[in-house]
């Protein structure tokens, strides 16, 4: 029996683009289901054409009364990192929303395999030319080739609505519940390196305005909307990223790299990805923002490390596997 399920969706930008890779994969198993979804981040669903109907942050009374009055409709409302397997650290994204629409989900090792298949282009025509531009800017600085790169996270881009001028928002990735930013120091360091193997390589950087910025010559910092991203990832060498919203964006559009702090891609990550598991001391942090932050050290992979990872995963034909060992 078919079931019309109405999502709302609570969470950032990366829970909601891993939502539309779920439910893009879900729909090859359950064609005859309906997903009605209803999220700040509603761009991402219109782009995503597994969605059925997309509901705007104002129209939630439209959305509760439409599956009210649905004979066949399920409603989703419950936070999925409020459920017990979440918590546990037993489920990853895709485990968690299959648990919460009542399907049957292979259980997968480490992390999920869906990927991000959406249409941004087509739901919004002028991103087309934002891409183009961004391409030509690259090409006239004598860039053969480009990566896409972000090392900060955890604030929502819907904050721009509030307030136009971004140097009014404070940002401090050290007050995060949960440690997932590589620091600026190190990311400088690396990016140097970056540039001086990969000198015709652009960096393009994904990240807020008021977020701390790399200085170096071969980066691009671009006001553009996220979808763009979607589009350049397509043509990208490939992506390095810290467990935040890029990778969710972008999942099984080109190579990535992800840099993994508090958090693990048994839970968060896809498991085609190169997943660097940074050591540290894991035992008490729970995906349970309620306990406050976490004060857990991270012995963070060093520039050159990281640079000799990167270098083979997106360069090399042959990869280097290098094997992380994983402390629950």
């Amino acid at each position: 029996m078919k079931t019309n399920f109405y999502i709302n969706v609570q969470g950032g930008l990366g829970l909601n683009a891993a939502l539309a890779s779920f439910l893009t994969e879900a729909k090859k198993y359950h064609p005859d289901d309906k997903y009605y979804v209803t999220s700040p981040y509603f761009d991402i669903f219109l782009a995503c054409e597994a969605i059925d109907y997309v509901y705007k942050p104002n129209e939630i009374r439209d959305f509760l009364f439409d599956a009210k009055n649905d004979t066949n409709s399920k409603i989703i409302n419950n936070r999925l990192y409020d459920l017990d397997s979440f918590i546990r650290k037993e489920s990853n994204y895709s485990e968690a929303w299959a648990e919460l629409l009542g399907y049957k989900w292979n259980k997968e090792i480490e992390g999920t395999s869906v990927k991000s298949i959406l249409n941004p282009c087509k739901a919004f025509p002028s991103i087309i030319q934002q891409v183009q531009q961004v391409r030509e800017s690259l090409a006239q600085r004598g860039f053969s080739n480009y990566v896409i790169m972000q090392f900060t996270g955890g604030q929502s881009p819907l904050q721009e609505a509030a307030d136009d001028n971004w140097s009014t928002i404070p940002y401090d990735y050290l007050n995060e519940p949960l440690k997932r930013h590589y620091p600026i120091e190190k990311a400088q360091e690396f990016i140097d390196k970056f540039t001086e193997q990969n000198p015709n390589t652009g960096i393009i950087l994904y990240q807020l305005p008021n977020e701390p910025a790399p200085a170096n010559t071969n980066t691009i910092r671009i006001s553009i909307p996220y979808l763009a991203y979607y589009e350049l990832a397509k043509e990208a060498i490939g992506v390095i990223s810290i467990d935040s919203s890029l990778q969710h964006l972008v999942a099984g559009v080109t190579k990535t790299v992800v840099i993994w702090g508090h958090t693990l891609p048994r839970s968060f990550g896809y498991s085609y990805n190169k997943n660097i598991i940074q050591d540290c001391r894991r035992d008490d942090i729970l995906y349970f923002t309620a306990l406050g932050p976490s004060g857990s050290k991270i012995n963070y992979i060093s520039p050159d490390e990281l640079l000799n990872t990167v270098n083979s995963f997106l360069f090399d034909s042959k990869c280097i596997e290098i094997e992380n060992q994983v402390t629950n």
